[in-house]
């Protein structure tokens, strides 16, 4: 069964900088960290949460390609 679009969502933590992309509810078993990326996956290997560290660098070098609602979450960043 493939995560549906009510599984996913998506939250920016001000305080750390922290953009959470919670792809599933499946809960995760492990984690790597690359840069300021860390996949968090299943048992089965598959990518459950994904966490940008610094995000808002990360949005304003990005903000062109992202989605007009990400955006404006970070307009004021």
């Amino acid at each position: 069964m493939s995560p549906g679009k009510e599984d996913m969502s998506v939250k920016y933590y001000s305080e750390d900088d922290i953009l959470v992309i919670k792809l599933s509810k499946t809960p995760y078993d492990f984690a790597e960290k690359e840069g300021n990326f860390v996949v968090h996956f299943s048992k089965n290997n598959k990518p459950v949460r994904i966490e940008i560290l610094k995000a808002s660098k990360f949005i304003k070098e990005t903000n062109s390609s992202l989605p007009v609602s990400l955006r404006r979450t970070f307009s004021s960043v």
